[in-house]
């Protein structure tokens, strides 16, 4: 019996393509149901589609034809189908008794198949239990992928990501974060209304402020529904070069473009510098270590992206190039703190929890680092290799920042501007907090390194090193120069990651590599 050719099978998922009916179907339920959607809701509102569309396809073959269940009752002439069958359908020609003295007494109904005339019997008013009384009538007993739920854990994500792109080439839809709704469908903004929106942000000094702030001043259409309102402001802003969409994840902020901080527009010039590319197949296990360890911005090339996670707090040594533009890191461990979201850049609040005082902080992500820490920098006198903390606190767009352990007198590692070199001595100082042992490095004439900088950025890494190994090796008893020492160093002036500055140090005349991260200054080699 082959009832497979006539009755629509299971649908395959895995392969579902999304076609222009579909979409067409998506702008129906929008013109029915004018709210945006997340992609989410709009595939689940297409799995249903689909099944609805082939239960109406069994259901019409099935017309006429009654579910057959062992525990029912039958008579000569009434169609059934059978789902256990491929659902074939057949005709009761006739009705006898059924013999079992252990079952009880049940009849035996004999259904004649309109596919190919086969005759069958089948027992009816059957009194025990059978799987076949659990049937749902358009589902076979081993069928899967015929309910919105089942679809969904199995294969939702992947029909979701192929919705996305074509919704993404589609000409008809538009997005905002991750709602959708249609383009014909928007209310209209005219350069009235943006141009009022840019006056309103201008007297908040560019901003932050969320669309919600924005609407009651733009008089749009009272009937138009609040969440249509937001989302065609969102769109209008978004098409317009002069604003900038700052919020975190789940949240939109809107900001005036000329008005935000040309640290967050433009790299800062202490920050340039070329990423690291190679796969430090040069470097032993140590270095490598230690070039993880000191996190820098420049050693990974790939951009920083949402869904990293999140920590409690994290802690950086502090370095040079960051200290002076006012900036930290944004590495794979620093933005599990830092907000992240769908924009590049992202508006934030810092805290210093001993005088409790916030002030603005910026998200660079298409840059990897993090800007608004000048002013306190300068007021800590943090120096490179001080450990500073970044918590997350219970207020989303809320970080706090803090020198973590109490300041000290030490003997630490003094760097000092004489006669256009950089020299080096142990000396007592001050330090604000706790800090790295090898990386410490005080500066005690910031003035006069930013001025000694410009003959030294665009300069070779390693003639730097060269000039500056003798002066930190004279620092110890054994002559020796550790990894971060030197990197600390080396980007006072010039800015590299470290596994590039290891991997030009290698085999660089007058240094020997010990291992540990640690290399010895040869005076004959100089």
């Amino acid at each position: 019996m082959d009832a497979a050719k006539v009755w629509p099978g299971t649908i395959d998922w895995e392969r579902l393509e999304v076609t222009e009916a579909d979409l067409e179907a998506l702008l129906n339920r929008f013109l029915e149901d004018p709210f945006p959607r997340t992609a989410e809701e709009l595939a689940r509102f297409l799995i249903q589609r689909r099944l609805q569309e082939l239960e109406e396809q069994r259901r019409a073959l099935l017309a006429g034809a009654r579910l057959f269940r062992p525990k029912d009752r039958y008579q000569v002439g009434e169609r059934l189908f059978f789902p256990h069958m491929n659902f074939a359908v057949g005709t009761v020609v006739g009705i006898r008794d059924g013999h079992n003295p252990e079952i009880g007494p049940f009849k035996v109904i004999q259904v004649r198949f309109e596919d190919d005339g086969t005759l069958r019997e089948f027992a009816a008013e059957y009194p025990l239990p059978h799987r076949l009384n659990d049937l749902d009538g358009m589902r076979g007993p081993d069928e899967k992928g015929l309910r919105l739920d089942e679809v969904w854990a199995t294969w939702g994500r992947g029909i979701q990501d192929r919705l996305l792109t074509r919704l993404e080439s589609s000409p008809d839809f538009v997005r905002v974060g991750d709602h959708w709704f249609p383009k014909a469908l928007l209310v209209e903004l005219h350069e009235g209304h943006l141009n009022l929106v840019e006056a309103i942000l201008d007297v908040h000094g560019g901003g932050p402020l969320p669309p919600e702030a924005l609407l009651p001043h733009l008089e749009l259409p009272a009937d138009v529904p609040r969440p249509l309102q937001i989302f065609s402001l969102n769109a209008a802003l978004y098409r317009d070069a002069r604003f900038d969409e700052v919020g975190p994840a789940g949240q939109f902020l809107w900001f005036l473009r000329r008005m935000e901080p040309p640290e967050v527009l433009e790299t800062p010039p202490r920050l340039q510098g070329r990423p690291y590319t190679g796969t430090g197949e040069r470097l032993d296990e140590a270095l490598r270590r230690i070039a993880a360890e000191i996190d820098d911005e420049l050693s990974v090339p790939e951009e920083i992206r949402p869904g990293i996670g999140e920590a409690g707090e994290v802690v950086w040594i502090a370095t040079y190039p960051h200290l002076a533009s006012g900036t930290a890191p944004l590495t794979r461990r620093t933005a599990q703190v830092f907000p992240l979201g769908r924009t590049h850049r992202i508006r934030f609040e810092f805290e210093d929890p001993t005088s409790g005082r916030r002030w603005p902080g910026w998200v660079v992500r298409e840059r990897k680092y993090v800007f608004g820490l000048k002013e306190w920098y300068q007021a800590h006198q943090v120096q490179p290799g001080c450990l500073v903390v970044f918590q997350r606190t219970r207020e989303p767009g809320v970080i706090r920042v803090q020198l973590q352990g109490r300041s000290r007198r030490d003997w630490v590692r003094v760097a000092r501007v004489e006669e256009g070199r950089i020299t080096f001595d142990m000396l007592r100082r001050q330090v604000p907090g706790e800090f790295d042992d090898q990386g410490l490095i005080y500066v005690d004439d910031p003035v006069a390194l930013e001025e000694l900088w410009p003959r030294w950025r665009s300069r070779p890494a390693r003639a730097l090193a060269q000039q500056l190994f003798p002066a930190l090796a004279s620092l110890t008893p054994q002559g020796t120069v550790h990894a971060r020492t030197l990197y600390q160093a080396v980007n006072l002036l010039i800015r590299i990651p470290p596994e590039s500055l290891f991997e030009e140090v290698m085999g660089m005349p007058g240094c020997v590599y010990l291992g540990d991260g640690y290399w010895r200054w040869l005076e004959e080699g100089a």
